[in-house]
Order: C-alpha cells, then sequence, then structure tokens
C-alpha cells in the first residue's frame, strides 16, 4: 500500500476525532506525573528504562487502550506519519474509538462479574450489560456510574443499573462485601462471621455497612393489573385451591419471560445474626445503618436509604473510593498498581510513592472522575513510553522505570487474532445484539401490555388457561409415566417419540396461554393498548401476538449489513483472490458477514464466554468472583495453538491475514507483511535474512506461510506486551 494511502487512514481519523468535543489538556499533568517519578528514582537511586521506538510504544498503546493488536493498514499509517505529535494524536483516536469501549468493557465486566445470563435469566443481564457499554460509550464520570449502580431500583426497562443487586440475587450481604471490595478496595468477606482476623473491621462495623443496602430485593415482574388479578383469586370463594394454584401458574406462564427483572427496596430490618457472640451487642439486635470512615451519614426516616449511601460512597471527601480508581487506571496502564493488591487495602498499606498517589487522587477529583482523561493523561507520560521491566519482585515495592512487562490477557490475545482475520475487527456481534435488541423490546412491549390489559380481563384469561392447563396436566402425567417405562426398557425409540409429543404439548400450552391473553387485551377499552397489539402482531395470526413477544427472537446471520467501507475492501479483495463468478463472490461475502459471530471481539461475545472456547482456556475470568481472571501459561494453551481449528481459519485463504500475504508480491515484502501485522514493525536485517532463508528452504511446501504463521504466533514477541 502507497504511504500516501495509509497517512490518509491516520489522518481520517484524527478527523473523527475531532468532531467530538475536545479532549481536556492534561499535558502539565503528564509531566508532572514524569517529574514525580524522577524524583522517587532519584531518592531510590534508579535509573528510568530507556524510551522506546515507534514500533513498540504502537503496539503497547494498542493493546492498552483497544485491546488488540493494530492492523496492517493502522501500523503502515502510523509509521508514515511525520507528525511530531503523532503519538498524542494517536492516544486521542484509540480513546474516541469503540475499541476502546469493548476493551474496558472486559475489564469492567470483570471487576463487577457482569454475566449474560447472570444469576437470573438473560433480560436483565442484557440490560446490565448495555448499560456498562453505554456508560463507557458516554464517557460517563466513574462516580456517577458507581452512584448509579448501588442506587440503581425499579424495573430493567427503566435502567440497566440494576444488573448491579440483580447479580447477587438474594444475597446482600455477599453484595456488600463486593461494594466495599470494588469501590473502596477494603476486603470485609471475612466480617461478615467474626471480627476480620488481618484488619480493624468488626463484624457489628459490617452489619452497619449493610444495613444501608440489605432490604434491595430482587424479584419478577410485577404490576398493578397483575397484583389486582391475584387479589381477585384470592377473593373468589368460588373457585378451590387446585383452580386458584392453575391461575396463578396461567399468570406465571404469561410472564415467565419477565421474570427477574424488578429490583425494590424493602422497609425490613437487619438483625444480628443468632450466633453473635461481642460484648457490643446482643444476638438478633436491630441494627443501625453507619458508615465504616469518612463523613457520617444522618439517615431521616423519609430518607433513601441507597440513595444516601451512593452519595457518601462516590464522595471526593470519602477517604478510599478517588485513591481506587485512580489506582485501577494506574495498574491498567503499568502493569502494576502504586498499591498492591488493588483492592486490599488497610491503614497499614502504603503506595510505592506516596506523593504521586495523593497528586494522582487530586488530579482524579479535578478531573471529575473522567476515566478517558485519566487514561490519557498517564498515556502521554514519558513513563508509558519507556521500555518494560522483565521482573518485578512480587512484595517489593516497584517505582515505574517503565510498565512492566507482561503477557496478554485472555482477550487481548483473542482480539489480537480477529484482528487477523477480520477486515473490521471492532465490528459488533451484529446477530447477538441485533437478537438482544429484538428480545428486549418485545418484553417491554408484553410487560406494557400486561400492565395496560384491565385486571377483570386478565382475571378470566388466566381462569380459562387454568381449565386448559388441568387438562393438559393430565396428559403430562401420563407421557411422563410412559417415558419412565420407556428408559426402564431401554426404547431409545419411544422415549424419544414421548420426548416429542412432551414438546408439542408444552408449545400447544404456550399457544393457548398467547391466546388467551390476546383475547383479554384485544377486549380491552384502552386505546394504547390496541396500537400496541397492532404494532407487535408482525406476520403472523393476530392471536399469535403475545407469544411472538414470549418467544426468543431469531436472527439470519446473512441478513446482517456491511459497512459501506468494510464493502469496498471486499471488493478489492475479490480482484486479489480473482474472483469473478457470481457464485464465488456471493460465498465470499457471506463468510464475511457471518464473522461477526464466529470471529467477534471477546466483549462481543456471551460474557464469559463458553466453557471450552479459546478465551476461557486462556484464562478467562468466569465471572464468579471480583477479578477471577488469569494470565498464566498452560498444557491446553499451547495444545489450542497447535491443534484447534481457529488457526486453520487464521491461515485460510479468505482471513485478511493471508490476503494480505497474497498481496505482496515477493518474499522480501510477505516478511515485512507478515511481521508488520503481528508484530506492529518490520524485520530488522537479522531476522530478515533468517526468514528469507527458512523461505527459501521450505519453498516447496505448500503450507509455508501457514507453518511460519504459526511459528511466529507461537512466540513470546507475540503473546506479551513489551
Amino acid at each position: 500500500m502507497k504511504a500516501s494511502h495509509t497517512l490518509s487512514i491516520f489522518t481520517t481519523t484524527l478527523f473523527a476525532v475531532a468532531l467530538h468535543a475536545a479532549p481536556v489538556d492534561t499535558t502539565a499533568a503528564s509531566k508532572q506525573v514524569d517529574a514525580l517519578l524522577a524524583k522517587s528514582w532519584q531518592k531510590h537511586q534508579i535509573k528510568p528504562n530507556a524510551l522506546v521506538d515507534d514500533a513498540t510504544f504502537l503496539r503497547r498503546v494498542y493493546l492498552t487502550v483497544v485491546g488488540r493488536i493494530p492492523t496492517l493498514d493502522e501500523a503502515r499509517a502510523f509509521h508514515a506519519c511525520q507528525m511530531p505529535d503523532k503519538r498524542a494524536k494517536l492516544i486521542d483516536s484509540l480513546l474516541a474509538s469503540e475499541g476502546y469501549v469493548q476493551n474496558f468493557f472486559n475489564y469492567w465486566a470483570d471487576v463487577l462479574r457482569a454475566q449474560s445470563q447472570g444469576v437470573a435469566g438473560s433480560t436483565t443481564s442484557q440490560n446490565y450489560l448495555n448499560y456498562l457499554r453505554a456508560a463507557l460509550r458516554e464517557n460517563k464520570p466513574y462516580d456517577q456510574i458507581a452512584r448509579e449502580l448501588v442506587s440503581s431500583e425499579g424495573s430493567c426497562f427503566d435502567t440497566g443499573a440494576i444488573g448491579y443487586y440483580m447479580r447477587d440475587r438474594g444475597m446482600p450481604l455477599d453484595n456488600l462485601s463486593n461494594t466495599t471490595r470494588v469501590f473502596l478496595g477494603t476486603r470485609m468477606e471475612c466480617a461478615q462471621c467474626h471480627d476480620h482476623p488481618f484488619d480493624k473491621w468488626t463484624q457489628k462495623q459490617f452489619y452497619e455497612m449493610a444495613a444501608f443496602t440489605h432490604n434491595m430485593s430482587a424479584s419478577s415482574y410485577r404490576s398493578k393489573s397483575g397484583e389486582e388479578v391475584q387479589k381477585m383469586i384470592r377473593n373468589d370463594k368460588s373457585l378451590d385451591s387446585d383452580t386458584r394454584d392453575l391461575m396463578r401458574q396461567a399468570l406465571n406462564e404469561a410472564t415467565r419471560s419477565l421474570r427477574d427483572t424488578l429490583v425494590v427496596q424493602n422497609k425490613g430490618q437487619l438483625r444480628l445474626p443468632h450466633d453473635y457472640k461481642y460484648k457490643d451487642a446482643k444476638p438478633k439486635d436491630v441494627v443501625q445503618a453507619s458508615v465504616m470512615f469518612g463523613k457520617p451519614v444522618a439517615l431521616q426516616k423519609e430518607s433513601n436509604t441507597i440513595g444516601e449511601f451512593g452519595q457518601w460512597l462516590t464522595s471526593p471527601e470519602n477517604p478510599r473510593f478517588t485513591t481506587i480508581i485512580a489506582n485501577r487506571l494506574w495498574q491498567r496502564v503499568f502493569g502494576a498498581g502504586l498499591y498492591e493488591q488493588v483492592d486490599e487495602m488497610m491503614d497499614s498499606s502504603v503506595a510505592s510513592n506516596p506523593e504521586l498517589m495523593h497528586f494522582l487522587e487530586r488530579q482524579m477529583v479535578a478531573l471529575k472522575y473522567d476515566m478517558k482523561s485519566f487514561l490519557r493523561l498517564l498515556l502521554n507520560t514519558q513513563t508509558f513510553a519507556r521500555e518494560s521491566t522483565k521482573e518485578v519482585s512480587p512484595g517489593t515495592a516497584y517505582y515505574f522505570q517503565g510498565p512492566v512487562f507482561h503477557r496478554m490477557r485472555s482477550e487481548q490475545v483473542w482480539d489480537s487474532l480477529v484482528t487477523l482475520v477480520s477486515p473490521d475487527p471492532d465490528q459488533p456481534n451484529w446477530s447477538s445484539r441485533e437478537r438482544e435488541r429484538r428480545d428486549l423490546e418485545n418484553r417491554h412491549h408484553l410487560a406494557q401490555l400486561l400492565d395496560k390489559t384491565e385486571a377483570p380481563l386478565l382475571y378470566e384469561a388466566a381462569k380459562e388457561v387454568a381449565a386448559a392447563m388441568r387438562d393438559q396436566n393430565k396428559e403430562f402425567d401420563k407421557l411422563r409415566k410412559e417415558l419412565d417405562e420407556a428408559r426402564a426398557k431401554e426404547d431409545k425409540v419411544k422415549a424419544r417419540d414421548i420426548q416429542r409429543r412432551l414438546g408439542e404439548s408444552q408449545r400447544i400450552l404456550r399457544e393457548q396461554v398467547s391466546k388467551c391473553f390476546y383475547a383479554a387485551a384485544k377486549k380491552s377499552g384502552n386505546q394504547e393498548i390496541q396500537k400496541e397489539l397492532a404494532a407487535v402482531s408482525g406476520d403472523g395470526p393476530m392471536e399469535m401476538a403475545m407469544m411472538n413477544l414470549m418467544e426468543d427472537s431469531r436472527v439470519d446471520a446473512k441478513a446482517a449489513p456491511l459497512d459501506p467501507r468494510v464493502m469496498s475492501i471486499l471488493k478489492a479483495d475479490e480482484a486479489v483472490l480473482g474472483m469473478k463468478d457470481e457464485k464465488s463472490i456471493k460465498g465470499f461475502e457471506n463468510f464475511q458477514r457471518s464473522l461477526h459471530q464466529t470471529w467477534s471481539r471477546a466483549a462481543e461475545l456471551p460474557s464469559p464466554a463458553p466453557r471450552g472456547h479459546f478465551l476461557r482456556e486462556f484464562g478467562q475470568s468466569d465471572r464468579e468472583i471480583v477479578e477471577n481472571a488469569s494470565d498464566e501459561a498452560s498444557v491446553p494453551q499451547a495444545l489450542t495453538m497447535m491443534n484447534g481449528s481457529l488457526l486453520n481459519q487464521l491461515t485460510s485463504a479468505w482471513s485478511t491475514l493471508s490476503i494480505n500475504l497474497r498481496k505482496a508480491k515477493t518474499n522480501d515484502e510477505k516478511i515485512d507483511t507478515l511481521f508488520l501485522s503481528l508484530y506492529s514493525r518490520t524485520p530488522n536485517a537479522k531476522e530478515k535474512a533468517h526468514m528469507l532463508q527458512t523461505v527459501e528452504s521450505y519453498a516447496s511446501s505448500k503450507t509455508l506461510w501457514e507453518d511460519i504463521t504459526l511459528a511466529a504466533l507461537s512466540t513470546q514477541r507475540f503473546i506479551f506486551v513489551e
């Protein structure tokens, strides 16, 4: 590619950034960070590491900010750029990109243990994940994010932030432990059962803190109409107990897809455990809410407890809130924290550079908790641009002569491989996002329909479904008995047939529920309901409108739109591949359309990825414990790299890497392309000579470049962040 073209890519990106609000100028603060570190180096008689070249900086900043290596075109564009401030411009462009959102989503999903399925189904979980994505995309201030999470209540359709409490559904004490660990860097879980053995926190203090949030309760969809129907069922003396139960089941069937979509604040009192053994209170005493340190919170009878808690937690006056987020982001950029561990701070903890830590705290407050601006401050330091330190002894203070040399995290490895396969590595997983969008809209429509339908109409629908369920339950019992007999006789054919019939019966029941509740809504005099029904009926029968809202959506991956920019790349690639017939062209473009499913970035896949997936093999967190990821090497990882099917796809004729190698006309150009694609730099003379010798020695091999690619990916140079 010509230098002028690569340069235009870089300048176009910068122009796109310029369309956003001008970034906060943190130049002076960056210089002060360097000055404070230099003062520390002099005190400890340490020499700083040497400054890195453009290639090392390029790869490092991409992996740090957007979580992947640069594409071939991005690397060429940066190297071709002659702007004196091109590093600062690159930092701005990366912080403004969707790649930043995807990379830091991975981090916060790990810290907050955010899961696609969650503890309680997908509707709230997906809204929670979307809340986190939107917060990062909008660059919402960190203190606002934290405050919204711990103060959230209501429906997930109103705010996805309720996922914070839904995640710890039924475990309010564990939720408080996680809150203090994540936002205050304080480990209080031991104090749930007894006074902390290694810190100052008492069991009573733990319960006083928990008194702020213990009333947050996760529940299923509720509405005035639904609650009125429940009262009508209880008060109808003509109903026997079986009919009452069946009518309640009918209501549950109608709202099954709305389960666990609500967080409410109850009014109960928190009491000490029955086996409380300390002299400062008695077992089962009522606990009054009280903060563990900082400015006391005075609660009035009408106070919103979680609102007051959120204000205290995120206040700049809180002695740990600002420290912890500043230290977390420092660790994210430099590979280690000024405080280690980042979430186990005690009164005895001392930062490796207390003066610098204090300065960073003041900067975080001055920047109003703008995480992008704070990251810009750190990334523009000379320290970030120094060579990494290869060995940092655990348990000893590190004075940051340069960033810490470290292995890529699982998401960074995967996303870098995606960069080598896909022409648009930061593209969203269209199928997944479109399916989620449709499902969330449908669930919301369903809730609104049931909210607005009059209670007597819902009562009659529940009664009609209950009658159908009574007959169907007899059929279910009969089929289950036959299934047990078939299994006992090991009659697999008959067992499969019975299971099919059971599934068909379940489908018939869902259709019955849809028809009855649709009929109830149709009878409503509410004109808004009639508009809703007309809008959601789709192409199927009108009486199936409710079922359309209850069932999961289906999305055809081939319907994914292709960005015009990507389409122009594909057309050029088709010429390189020599495609002329329509069948080949259609097959190639359909392959590219489907890439968003199999080769999406980690943030676009289920959180966490399924067991056995590349991401999990390489240490992705299971999202069960705060920051539970691992960057340790393992034998399964080596086997995955050697034997996994992903390498076949990586080196297939249609991968971006293979197409780029094919564009290179000589072996010299191919070697340069490979090095720029994987390492963001061209080879030095010694490497070039060795590579040319290897290519000549194995020139007859049909898998020459596939083998070279596998060898290059297996090197420390690829898997580590220098």
